[in-house]
């Protein structure tokens, strides 16, 4: 009896049980559709959602069959349920939401408009344009202009003084090459007339060494700077900023870009600035060309060489304004470096000048400079002996 009362009691709680279950799988079913057609329009409403949504329709739909229908076993029958749905789910949003579906217009070729690539190309007009934009650059680009031997014109310094500098082209080079005068009458020409930085004239003979010499705000201003204030990569000669009409050694700078061999070249033309200074190292030239001249916008100047040297050394010579035992100094050093004997008498009374410039001659390194040396003379003794 007590086991049948049990078996009774038993069998009407699983009822009990079934039909609340079915009564709340009822109401789920139903909810789950009003939460459905929520979803949908709020995803038709909101595409960016629709990603969001999808994914979690699709979890909510595993958890509910899953304890719904296939307690404890079935997920992989849920799983297949829920992507047949998500799919029936797919279908009725592109069918109720026009702006999901692929739309693609015919394209009418013959009514198609071609792609506009520019206007036609003109050479002509390109060939125009072209030819106007170098004539501008030529105006304003620094140049030298050749003039035939036989037509040249002789220009004196009252010639040149005459000369409207202003009505030239902007950037137009001046070429001083053919400026007649003494050192300093061409010094004082270029102070006046072209740059105020310039404070001298060096020439020397047996060499295109004919130029004057700058000095600017700083020891390297000119270094790659012509008198024009223009780039040049040969640069100017120089001085340091210093030196004056009257220091005890003049020490002048220039380039040598292309002499620079243990045998160097003599009078090679396309050799600048100081290129043919290293001529000095061949004796039968230091024998022919024992002076040269350097002058300042006030003075001309002679001055005759006593050492010839290569040196490592490049601070000894560089000090402009010593005096006493300091420039005896720099004058025995520079004569117990010299390639040849000038028999020159030299001492700390003397003003002497310093030509300083680049060589490779003792090796492919930087740190090396071919120098001459020369003292002020009164004039040139064309009988002096060098040996």
């Amino acid at each position: 009896m007590e086991y049948q009362k049990i078996a009774v009691g038993t069998g009407q709680n699983r009822a009990a049980i079934q039909n609340t279950a079915a009564a709340q799988i009822g109401q789920k079913i139903g909810m789950g559709f009003v939460w459905l057609k929520t979803q949908l329009r709020r995803m038709i409403d909101r595409a960016d959602a629709a990603v969001d949504f999808f994914v979690g329709w699709v979890r909510q739909w595993y958890k509910v069959t899953e304890k719904a229908f296939f307690p404890g076993k079935g997920k992989a029958v849920a799983g297949v349920i829920g992507c047949g749905a998500c799919l029936i789910f797919i279908g009725a949003a592109l069918l109720a939401e026009p702006s999901l579906e692929l739309a693609v217009e015919p394209v009418d070729l013959a009514q198609k408009e071609p792609v506009v690539q520019g206007p036609a190309f003109d050479l002509e007009k390109l060939l125009e344009e072209y030819n106007r934009k170098a004539e501008q650059d030529a105006m304003t680009a620094p140049v030298t202009v050749s003039v035939d031997p036989a037509r040249q014109v002789s220009l004196t310094l009252d010639s040149l003084k005459n000369y409207e500098l202003a009505a030239a082209p902007a950037g137009w080079w001046v070429d001083l090459s053919q400026l007649e005068g003494s050192g300093q009458e061409r010094a004082a020409y270029c102070h006046d007339y072209v740059n105020s930085d310039t404070i001298g004239w060096l020439q020397i003979p047996g060499t295109n060494i004919d130029y004057p010499v700058m000095q600017g705000a700083t020891l390297t201003t000119y270094m790659n700077m012509n008198i024009n204030r223009g780039y040049d990569y040969n640069g100017s000669l120089w001085v340091d900023t210093d030196v004056t009409d009257y220091s005890t050694n003049t020490v002048i700078f220039g380039h040598n870009w292309t002499n620079v061999s243990g045998n160097p070249s003599v009078g090679r033309g396309g050799d600048v600035m100081f290129a043919q200074l290293p001529s000095f190292a061949h004796l039968w030239f230091a024998q022919r060309v024992p002076y040269f001249y350097y002058s300042t916008t006030s003075q001309d100047m002679v001055w005759q060489v006593f050492a010839v040297f290569y040196t490592t050394d490049l601070n000894f010579y560089l000090y402009t304004n010593q005096t006493g035992a300091s420039l005896q100094y720099i004058i025995d050093k520079g004569r117990s470096l010299s390639l040849h004997n000038f028999g020159v008498s030299v001492s700390s009374n003397d003003r002497i000048i310093t030509l300083s410039t680049c060589t490779r001659a003792l090796g492919s390194f930087e740190d090396q400079r071919f120098v001459v040396m020369a003292k002020l003379v009164g004039s040139g003794d064309a009988n002096v002996q060098v040996n």
